[in-house]
């Protein structure tokens, strides 16, 4: 059985049975320890497999979980403590949360990883998680840390998955870290939809760019999950539930105000429709987002690669003079990929950056104004017979009406 295969096991064991005895003992003396708690992510020297898990729940209750497998494929350690006994519901809770856990560690290790990875840190009850598993099946050595820490209504969550192959001597590197602001009352209210769904498929068509198609889905599937975990919540100021799933309207919602969508809106003379023209801005907190992945060789060049990718949006309000009213969001992207390819290295960049703008007179919408910006350059260095590519596209739009809407 693969190592990973055992810490997945033991986890859905403990899923399965009643945690009674989990309180912390006190001790007068510190527990010394030969071997570390945790693996070192940025080495491969560690061996052994196992788990650290540190885990607040909404009751408050903190919990820490310790697994490790030694070399041989014996368990060396399986500890789970608690600050108090738990109670039925929080059991109930830790259990599932294992339960989803165990899979997605599994699934995760053996390459199956989907954009529902981080599904587990979403359940309802979970608060702060602090995530390390470390995998050495002989060969193959693999490392995840997964950080999700709340901000009030806020979020922050991070991770970062290693993976070595000592026979190919491959390694690899993926991170990302996310944040997202507290979400004002109304917000929803004043800006409209909540889908993210943008976010989500501009990732996809980022990671398609990637020599290695095969890679860049993997990619996509790990970073996806990691917006699904920042999003996917209960809004406590809205009561609205974001689903992981957006509905088909939803899926096709542009993360603000398209060119077509502003279009549509405009060439419409009811009134009823107008109304609601403002509500094309993005309701989503404020976020800033960045991404990252590596593969280094050190039998050849050809196969290396650097990434890295920042997504970030800004939402603003503010009363001025005259009975007048401005509404702002800018949301921008920006993408750095090179690859290695024989003799030269391929260098590829995409910019995008959108602004839209709402000015209010009299509680009514008075004019929008909406400005996308996008440039793509690509170029092979160490080729001289490969020129630039330069794509480049601009556009802006400014509508007017009388009595649209109010805030």
């Amino acid at each position: 059985m693969a190592i990973h295969n055992q810490v997945s096991s033991l986890l859905s064991q403990l899923a399965k049975q009643r945690m009674t005895d989990t309180t912390r003992q006190p001790t007068l003396t510190p527990v010394k320890n030969e071997e570390p708690v945790r693996a070192a992510v940025s080495q491969n020297s560690f061996s052994g497999s196992g788990l650290n898990l540190e885990l607040t729940l909404a009751s408050g209750q903190e919990i820490e979980l310790d697994i490790r497998i030694n070399q041989a494929g014996g368990l060396s350690q399986l500890e789970l403590v608690s600050d108090t006994e738990l109670s039925i519901e929080d059991q109930d809770k830790l259990s599932s949360f294992l339960k989803q856990l165990s899979g997605a560690v599994s699934d995760l290790f053996k390459g199956k990883g989907g954009a529902d990875t981080f599904n587990f840190a979403n359940q309802n009850g979970i608060e702060d998680i602090e995530l390390n598993v470390y995998q050495d099946d002989g060969n193959n050595k693999q490392t995840l840390n997964f950080d999700k820490e709340g901000r009030g209504s806020g979020r922050k969550v991070e991770a970062s998955w290693r993976e070595y192959d000592r026979a190919k001597g491959i390694e690899e590197y993926h991170d990302f870290s996310l944040t997202k602001q507290a979400k004002r009352d109304d917000q929803t209210a004043i800006y409209g939809a909540t889908s993210y769904q943008w976010l989500l498929d501009q990732v996809d068509t980022a990671m398609s760019s990637l020599d290695d198609k095969s890679q860049g889905k993997v990619l996509a599937n790990f970073f996806n999950s990691g917006i699904r975990a920042l999003f996917s919540t209960v809004s406590s100021g809205n009561a609205l539930l974001q689903n992981l799933g957006a509905s088909g309207r939803q899926a096709k919602e542009f993360i603000g105000r398209s060119i077509q969508v502003l279009a549509s809106d405009h060439s419409i003379n009811n009134q009823a429709q107008k109304s609601n023209q403002q509500k094309q801005m993005n309701a989503l907190p404020d976020f800033n987002m960045t991404f990252s992945s590596e593969r280094q060789t050190s039998n050849t060049a050809n196969n290396d690669y650097q990434l890295n990718m920042s997504i970030s949006q800004n939402s603003d309000q503010a009363i001025g003079e005259d009975d007048k009213s401005y509404q702002s969001q800018n949301r921008r992207l920006r993408m750095d990929y090179q690859s290695a390819r024989q003799q030269a290295v391929y260098e590829y960049t995409w910019t995008r950056d959108e602004s839209l703008r709402n000015v209010f007179e009299k509680g009514g919408l008075a004019s929008t104004h909406y400005r996308i910006e996008e440039r793509i350059q690509s170029q092979l260095l160490g080729d001289s017979s490969s020129g630039e590519a330069l794509e480049y596209k601009e556009r802006d739009d400014d509508y007017y009406g009388q009595n649209s809407g109010s805030l």
